[in-house]
């Protein structure tokens, strides 16, 4: 796997082999009051979400809190997956250092021809530049997790080993989306399509609000 696809991958966890990866068992309610979606005690804020998106959207050189109901959801999406991922690294014992997120990053830095190269990289996948960082950890703890789950396999069986582990941890732990974000299948962990009643909302900047 190339860093290209490594950083993409990242973005909905560790790559196209977890195109099924992060899902949530059902969509009851509107979940807690300001919350985007909550995974076990954790919630994601709106404010949060909003954050993202409207971060994106400047640094793309779009207007800020235009409609985008892709942006919305894949940024919710990835927010979902830092979230387990972080559970389940815990719950094994794995840890990623600073200085290890840092190496991570020059690594980026050198593969692409600069910081700047890596930021609109990331961009491109719908990663504020404030957020690379979280997104270099995240990758560093997917590739620690398999290697936890499943020492002795190639990288792909450790990304397969990862994709299944956190599947599972989610339905146990729990995963609560707001319906006007979209529905979570735990199965494939992503966020699908909002109920239908649902849609219009979604289509205004008050979506966010």
């Amino acid at each position: 796997m190339t860093h290209h696809l490594t950083i993409r991958g990242r973005v909905i966890l560790a790559a196209a082999a977890a195109a099924a990866v992060f899902g949530l068992s059902g969509c009851a309610g509107l979940g807690q009051a300001g919350a985007a979606a909550t995974v076990g005690d954790t919630q994601i804020s709106t404010e949060d979400l909003t954050a993202s998106v409207d971060a994106v959207q400047e640094q793309r050189g779009e207007i800020p809190g235009e409609p985008d109901l892709a942006l919305v959801t894949g940024t919710l999406q990835r927010k979902i997956i830092i979230e387990l991922v972080d559970l389940a690294c815990a719950e094994q014992g794995v840890n990623v250092t600073q200085g290890e997120v840092d190496l991570a990053l020059l690594s980026y830095d050198s593969q692409f021809g600069g910081r700047d190269a890596v930021v609109q990289a990331f961009l491109e996948s719908g990663v504020p530049a404030d957020e690379v960082q979280e997104q270099a950890r995240l990758s560093l703890q997917v590739q620690a997790l398999g290697a936890a789950l499943v020492p002795d396999a190639d990288q792909s069986g450790q990304q397969q080993a990862v994709v299944q582990y956190v599947t599972g941890f989610g339905l146990q732990t729990g995963v609560d989306v707001s319906p006007r974000f979209g529905t979570w299948d735990p199965l494939t962990l992503q966020l699908g399509p909002t109920p239908t009643d649902l849609a219009a909302p979604l289509l205004t900047p008050l979506a966010l609000s």
